[in-house]
């Protein structure tokens, strides 16, 4: 739908979960990057898919249409720390 509509998603977690779900999707350009918390992981690149990882800050650079949470019990921290940057994007978790 996201490659339909020309928008743009950020899958929220570089972790194993992240990854992994981002080289079941076999996404593309419909996903401008994957953010994560953990410094040692920004600048970096996910396996496979080849996305940038940035970090929660870097993301009012370019803010995507939507962001996927790929652990659902971090849904509400994400939310906020969206919120705190003055980003009004829709969270939603797989």
């Amino acid at each position: 739908q996201l490659r339909r509509e020309g928008q743009r998603a950020a899958i929220w977690g570089a972790g194993s979960k992240g990854v992994t779900f981002l080289n079941l999707l076999n996404a593309g350009d419909e996903i401008s990057c994957v953010v994560d918390i953990n410094p040692e992981k920004h600048g970096m690149f996910t396996a496979g898919t080849g996305h940038a990882v940035i970090s929660p800050d870097e993301i009012t650079n370019a803010p995507p249409d939507l962001v996927v949470c790929v652990n659902p019990q971090y849904r509400e921290e994400i939310t906020g720390m969206l919120a705190v940057r003055s980003l009004e994007i829709p969270v939603v978790a797989v």
